[in-house]
């Protein structure tokens, strides 16, 4: 079966059916309808989906329970990668008229070590970072789906799957009080870390560890970004913080106490929040002046892990199937990358059950070996007190001779962790240390077999996942109960 086709991020019009060839339910949109993919779930990974596979000429549906699209819990960071494909998709320039502002450059602290440098970019890009809150992001790519031809629909709860010969071929789901039976080719979900269509595909965990840290941020008006706008990432001693310009003029703050910390953080949360936002200077600085302009949102006693990505006619996206420790903010980058791939697996393979079948599982094996070593530097970069001695030294040689990029690249995924933290790069800074400070000798050499020993098991454990065993945890996330400030 042959439908037009053209490049995924391609942002220009092309032939598209009516919404009765769409949906074969013009007169009644919450009714049954015929599709080749419904996404379960409207937000970055679904909606962008939506918006690749309807410019294929695909017949889609893009279901989310939300009647609104608002804010949700995120830490909202888009790095380098993630603005080029915004601008490929097409809806830049519309994100900038809703507020959006990017980055340029990046104060980075690891332990000791800091530097200042220019977020490093390739051709097609339009910025190193950026900060967007989702209730301005996500809007724009729900649009961007329904103007490509995607059918969604909010308000729509999906409650079940169809089944035929031991395939989905659809879901059930209610709008308005009344239920419809929507079938499909193949049924994406992209609901998030509670995803409902896992549950009821019975997709299992493997490779689960539990989050050491909570993270908590919030945004600013009238702080003072100075003459060029750039992303503080400050990790040292037990201490990790994040802040940048914002969208529509404001300035987020993110940090991150430990399992220690929770009890002060609860009885005295904005008192917390600004006493560890003080303890950064360049944070401190910006925010001289500045008045709080948004709740405070949090997560913690959270966990990461795999889940089965696909089976017969359905998939997994975004945080339905991976999620990691936030330390690193790549959630939406991770959907955006992710939603691409999976768009020209299945626009090549739509025709074809038996191909599609094969597309998907390739997509979710290619998912785990792209995404294991991200999951394990995220785990690094949240590990509960200092972060281990080699990295910061193997990233100050690397400033030395003029290789940082490299480091930054790391954040939007540019990098791989074997390309910048190479065994030769790992023992020579090691062997540096060990003679300039004799007296350390033991502490790194352990701390050396520990890193070694460590990344053995999580290479292990992706190549023999371990199921979770009874009830799927579920992570505890806390959005603060404080109302919304005034602005």
């Amino acid at each position: 079966m042959s439908r037009p086709s053209r490049q995924a991020g391609q942002s220009g019009e092309t032939e598209r059916p009516d919404a009765a060839e769409r949906s074969g339910t013009a007169e009644h949109p919450g009714g049954n309808g015929e599709f080749d993919v419904i996404v379960v779930g409207a937000r970055c990974a679904g909606a962008t989906l939506g918006a690749l596979l309807a410019r294929r000429g695909l017949r889609v549906a893009v279901l989310d329970q939300a009647t609104e699209i608002r804010s949700t819990l995120s830490s909202n960071i888009l790095q380098a990668d993630s603005l080029a494909f915004l601008n490929r998709l097409g809806v830049m320039e519309r994100l900038r008229a809703a507020g959006a502002t990017t980055m340029s450059h990046v104060d980075m602290r690891l332990e000791e070590f800091r530097c200042r440098a220019a977020f490093p970019q390739e051709a097609g890009d339009v910025g190193g970072a950026a900060c967007i809150r989702r209730e301005v992001l996500d809007p724009v790519l729900v649009d961007a789906a329904r103007t490509s031809g995607a059918d969604v629909r909010l308000g729509t709860r999906v409650v079940g799957m169809i089944r035929e010969s031991g395939r989905v071929t659809g879901v059930r789901a209610v709008s308005g009080g009344v239920e419809a039976r929507l079938r499909a080719r193949l049924v994406v979900g992209a609901d998030g870390r509670n995803s409902k269509v896992a549950e009821a595909c019975g997709s299992r965990m493997y490779h689960v560890s539990s989050g050491e840290r909570s993270y908590y941020w919030t945004y600013f008006e009238g702080a003072d970004t100075g003459p060029r706008p750039t992303f503080v990432f400050h990790r040292w001693g037990d201490r990790h913080m994040l802040g940048g310009p914002a969208d529509n003029g404001l300035y987020i703050v993110g940090v991150s106490p430990q399992r220690h910390e929770r009890e002060s953080f609860r009885a005295d949360l904005d008192g917390s929040v600004r006493a560890h936002a003080m303890r950064c200077a360049p944070i401190a600085e910006a925010l001289s002046g500045a008045t709080r302009a948004s709740r405070i949102y949090g997560i913690r006693r959270f966990f990461g892990y795999f889940r089965e990505a696909a089976g017969a006619g359905w998939v997994l996206l975004g945080d339905a199937g991976h999620f990691k420790d936030p330390a690193g903010g790549r959630g939406i980058g991770d959907a955006f990358h992710q939603a691409e791939r999976l768009a020209d697996a299945v626009g090549d393979a739509i025709g074809s059950g038996v191909r599609l079948d094969r597309a998907v599982a390739e997509f979710g094996r290619w998912r785990d070996r792209t995404y294991a070593e991200y999951y394990g530097l995220a785990a690094d970069l949240g590990v509960a007190g200092p972060i281990a001695g080699v990295v910061p030294r193997v990233v100050r040689g690397l400033h030395a001779r003029g290789k940082v990029d490299g480091v930054l690249n790391l954040l939007s995924h540019r990098s791989s962790v074997l390309e910048v933290l190479t065994p030769a790069r790992v023992l020579g800074a090691t062997g540096g240390h060990l003679l300039g400070a004799p007296g350390q000798r033991r502490a790194t050499l352990r701390e050396l077999g520990r890193l070694a020993a460590t990344e053995i098991r999580r290479r292990n454990a992706m190549r023999k996942p371990v199921f979770q065993s009874g009830p799927a945890p579920r992570p505890v996330q806390q959005d603060t109960p404080e109302p919304e400030l005034s602005r």
